[in-house]
């Protein structure tokens, strides 16, 4: 062997192959820090999401060690430019082992847990396991958008169950995973506000739910058509995160528009809704979406905003969900299932246009928000059971790995 390819072929940098309009990076193992022990803490890898911050700070806090939240750096969306930003800790570390993802974070001072709950946060996640060959124990809340062995525990729901199911029986018995009914949502009962003065939280989602629902517009337009029906005096409308943006547009012109605009029945009893407020958490300096909810006598959610629910139940409040009777496929058995624990119920209002369809043989108290049938009384959901066996399935599974 020549001089110089000898020398080639010790290069600690490995190639990049260009072809056409991508790039391939061949990776080199990134040099793992062995540290003598790791710091007795649990990390919150965060973006800042108004409704996961809850569930992730639960697991953590449950976890009986000091939590600090670190924040995630934003990874490049266009797919070239996020490869090419990973040549860093791809070809190598900076020279004082600051981790790429997460901020203010560095491979001498890792922590013992690391907790994510969105696809923005586990690049950093992923990262922080990497660099401790495997030693930190890596949790996330849902099924990860990568293999789901590169977690060292998740926390899923009945619905992830029934996804995985859908793709092979055996994908849905991992040995890396515990479910709840739910998903943790780290909130506890609360007491409910007086019934004398009705007030709605109407809590909208990302637009869809891959496991059988997509908001339409037309669903906008039932959620108007029913609450103008009910004796309500303040509605307070929620809107997630990363909405669709066409749905965003459909929101401000078809509910927000139609509610403030509402025309007055000089013969009707019922006073028209005066008080409209707009909680865009997509936005900074909105209220925690824990006191909006705990603001509400009752709660009506999209059909894809099933972590809202689960907050909502878990406070033990009424939840009714909108465009339920166009679920599909798995989240149709889903919500079949929290329908028949009295967890939620459909939102169906009384007198609003499609009141023709109500069973003519209710013989109960009928509810103005579901007046499709009897009901039977609320069911109960303890969410800080579920939040407790989380917590020692992760202790437990830190023992194995580390033992």
């Amino acid at each position: 062997m020549s001089t110089t390819l000898g020398n080639l072929l010790r290069l600690p940098v490995r190639a990049a192959r260009v072809h056409r309009r991508w790039i391939t990076i061949i990776p080199k193992r990134t040099r793992v820090e062995r540290h003598s022990s790791l710091l007795p803490e649990t990390w919150i890898i965060s973006d800042d999401n108004a409704i996961t911050n809850y569930s992730t700070a639960g697991v953590a806090h449950a976890l009986g060690l000091p939590v600090e939240t670190k924040r995630v750096i934003p990874q490049p969306t266009i797919p070239l430019i996020g490869q090419l930003s990973g040549l860093r800790s791809l070809f190598g570390e900076s020279s004082n082992g600051k981790l790429s993802c997460v901020e203010d974070a560095y491979s001498d001072s890792m922590p013992r847990f690391a907790i994510a709950a969105t696809r923005q946060a586990l690049p950093g996640l992923l990262e922080i396991r990497k660099r401790t060959d495997g030693r930190t124990m890596t949790v996330y809340l849902g099924l990860p958008n990568t293999k789901l062995s590169n977690v060292d525990a998740l926390l899923i729901t009945r619905l992830d169950q029934m996804k995985l199911r859908s793709i092979g029986p055996g994908r849905a018995n991992l040995e890396n995973a515990i479910s709840t009914l739910l998903p943790i949502s780290g909130l506890s009962p609360i007491t409910p506000v007086s019934a004398q003065d009705p007030s709605v939280v109407i809590c909208i989602g990302t637009g869809f739910e891959p496991s059988g629902f997509r908001l339409l517009t037309t669903d906008y337009d039932r959620i108007v058509d029913g609450i103008l029906h009910l004796p309500l005096s303040r509605i307070r409308i929620v809107m997630d995160p990363e909405p669709n943006r066409g749905m965003r547009t459909a929101l401000e012109s078809r509910v927000i528009k139609r509610i403030r605009e509402q025309p007055v029945d000089p013969n009707s009893t019922r006073k028209p809704v005066t008080d409209v407020e707009v909680i865009d958490y997509a936005v900074g300096g909105q209220p925690p979406l824990a006191e909006v909810l705990a603001s509400a006598t009752h709660v009506i959610a999209t059909a894809d905003n099933i972590p809202v629910v689960s907050m909502a139940v878990s406070m033990g409040l009424p939840v009714y969900i909108a465009g339920m009777e166009r679920v599909s496929n798995e989240l149709r058995s889903y919500y079949h299932m929290l329908d028949g624990r009295n967890l939620v119920r459909r939102f169906y209002p009384q007198n609003s246009r499609y009141s023709y369809m109500l069973a003519p043989d209710i013989t109960g108290k009928i509810d103005e928000f579901s007046a499709i049938r009897d009901h039977d009384p609320w069911g109960t959901y303890d969410a800080q059971q579920d939040l407790s066996d989380a917590a020692e399935f992760i202790k437990e599974r830190y023992i194995e790995i580390n033992s």
